[in-house]
């Protein structure tokens, strides 16, 4: 249970993360719901291999 849930705050917090620093970086040139967007699909790409060996390692140890 506390590896799923890991799982998906992580992921979760990818995602806000993503959105977030889409907004603060590319409002100006996007817009700020297409930089949203944009962020949050980077966010989530990246944070979640991080997330998942994270989870992983520390759950094998």
């Amino acid at each position: 249970m506390t590896v799923v849930l890991s799982l998906i705050l992580g992921l979760a917090a990818a995602l806000g993360a993503g959105a977030l620093s889409g907004i603060r970086i590319g409002k100006d040139a996007l817009g700020t719901e297409l930089a949203a967007y944009m962020g949050g699909l980077y966010g989530i790409i990246s944070g979640s291999v991080a997330v998942v060996l994270t989870v992983l390692v520390l759950s094998l140890t």
